[in-house]
């Protein structure tokens, strides 16, 4: 179905505006909350919970890059699957991306006005004291000053997309100073005491992926999906985003790091006494500045008050504009109406940055008692609709084997296999809790498939149904894992390695029945066609300055 559009996308980021919109992303409210969360789930190993997650992220983002250079489209998690797999396996990965992207801005709203609030003349934001710990309730006014927030979110973007980046990288910069001048600082007061108190992996090798899954470090590492969704709009999309992807997740890992092993080495001791599950180093103004204000740097915990609103900003600002991309793709694909795909005269869709916003709303009252909650919620709503990623590069490389790839990974199979079962492994590792409520909206969703389908008869012809059959085992099979595991009230049937070894398995079952199930290769051939190959930018217009 194709969108109805006043204007079209506008190919203005380049390589720095792309990257930066990928650590625009990831540099958001993880980043002061995730050093005391993922300490608390693994101790002084938290620190091996960054590269090691890092790793495993860059994993699936090589394998997304391999399509996204090759077929630079808007709202790219959610388009990708259609060329190998078609239009229903489209639409039940966007529905499941977009569940996820559209908690984003709400979570990064809030965690933005829970910082605010500490100061006396903002106090009115919360009901009562702000914890800085995601569990602070919004009081009516804060509220209303969350929408407004959101509301601006959307006027910034419907300046198009150029606006929209220019002003992203000068927001991105301040982020990744201050967090790297703080990381430098906490490096100074470094001691292995806490270390030693306890041990350096307290929780073994549970901890370290707890910390991964719900500890705030797959949240913050999802954020490369944003240089995904707006492939579409990339100059040299062959270079730009793979350079984007891979050097945005590189500067964020070693960021991510250091700043980790400088939360860690600056305790005190005696606040690790109790556990390391104990661990409360909060306050106020959350565990970054109580942490500086104990260590005497009183002006660099200033300056972690005023990151913690812009760091937050920047990300709900990169996540509203992808979220408007996904909810594009999602409506070419049939399962939203073809109104939400338009853009506006300035390249931007606005329809559907006004339909998040409202959905964002929504979830901001019913989820004003805190955000925590739906951090984990988010992370693993958007990582389950990575799932195609590995398969569909691999299809796509049986089924249009000539077509021009500028990013030829190596050792494919090997590397789309791995990125799968990495998919699998998160998505367990979030726990029952989580993918109870997650199964919810898949429900939601199929019910409004089904709705459209009774009163569109020619959509249900166009699903390709017998390459979607595949993943309703795929999500069951993932929600029974969750019960019997380890993790988030799961009922602990599955002992420490025979978990990983029956997900794994599984992953690797499931895999090879989803790359089975892909379109025959001359229906993808002619989908792929669709798409022009783009080898050079556009001459930009006078004037025109490149993001």
């Amino acid at each position: 179905m194709e969108a109805i559009n006043a204007g079209a996308p506008k190919r203005s980021v380049g390589p720095l505006g792309l990257t930066f919109v990928a650590v625009g992303g990831m540099v958001g409210s993880g980043i002061l909350f995730a050093p005391l969360f993922a300490a608390r789930r693994a101790g002084p190993a938290a620190i091996i919970a960054w590269p090691v997650g890092g790793l495993l992220m860059l994993s699936i983002a090589l394998v997304f890059a391999e399509v996204a250079a090759m077929l630079p489209v808007v709202g790219g998690l959610g388009r990708m699957p259609t060329f190998s797999h078609g239009r229903g396996v489209s639409i039940v990965v966007g529905w499941v991306a977009w569940v996820g992207y559209v908690t984003a801005a709400p979570i990064e709203t809030q965690a933005m006005l829970e910082y605010a609030s500490n100061e006396p003349a903002f106090d009115w934001l919360f009901v009562a004291s702000s914890s800085a710990d995601g569990e602070s309730a919004l009081s009516l006014g804060g509220v209303v000053a969350a929408a407004v927030v959101m509301a601006a979110f959307v006027v910034l973007n419907a300046f198009g997309v150029a606006v929209f980046a220019r002003f992203n990288t000068m927001l991105t910069w301040i982020k990744v100073l201050v967090p790297t001048v703080i990381a430098l600082a906490l490096l100074t007061r470094f001691s292995t005491d806490p270390i030693r108190e306890q041990g350096f992996a307290p929780e073994g090798l549970s901890g370290v992926l707890a910390a991964i899954s719900s500890g705030g470090v797959v949240f913050a590492f999802l954020g490369f999906r944003h240089a995904l969704d707006m492939a579409g709009e990339t100059r040299r999309p062959q270079r730009t985003i793979p350079v984007a992807l891979i050097g945005g997740i590189a500067l964020c890992t070693v960021l991510f790091t250091v700043l980790q092993i400088g939360f860690v080495g600056a305790l005190d001791p005696d606040q690790v006494a109790r556990g390391w599950p104990e661990l409360q180093h909060g306050g106020a103004n959350g565990p970054l500045a109580a942490i500086l204000t104990a260590l005497g740097m009183s002006l660099l915990a200033k300056t972690v008050i005023a990151d913690a609103v812009i760091g937050p900003f920047g990300a709900g600002l990169v996540s509203t504009a992808s979220t408007g991309r996904l909810a594009v793709a999602v409506s070419e694909a049939g399962l939203f109406p073809p109104r939400i795909a338009r853009f506006s005269m300035a390249g931007v869709p606005l329809p559907a940055l006004v339909l998040n916003l409202v959905v964002g709303l929504v979830l901001l009252v019913g989820f004003r008692d805190g955000w925590s909650e739906l951090l984990a919620f988010n992370s693993s709503a958007i990582v389950l609709s990575m799932c195609l990623g590995p398969i569909t590069v691999l299809a796509l490389r049986r089924q249009v084997p000539d077509r021009r790839r500028p990013l030829r990974l190596p050792a494919l199979p090997v590397l789309a296999r791995f990125a799968f079962v990495v998919v699998g492994l998160i998505v367990y590792w979030t726990g029952w809790d989580t993918m109870s409520r997650l199964a919810i909206p898949v429900v939601l969703g199929a019910a409004i498939l089904a709705w459209r389908v009774v009163h569109d008869r020619k959509l249900a012809a166009t699903l390709d149904l017998h390459c979607v059959a595949w993943l309703g085992p795929y999500f069951v099979g993932l929600l029974v894992l969750a019960f019997a595991g380890r993790y988030g009230g799961g009922r602990e049937w599955l002992p420490p390695g025979v978990d990983l070894a029956v997900v794994t398995g599984f992953g690797l079952i499931m895999f090879e029945w989803g790359l089975r199930s892909a379109l025959p290769a001359s229906k993808a051939a002619a989908l792929v066609a669709e798409v022009p190959p783009v080898t050079e930018a556009p001459p930009a217009p006078p004037g025109h300055k490149r993001a």
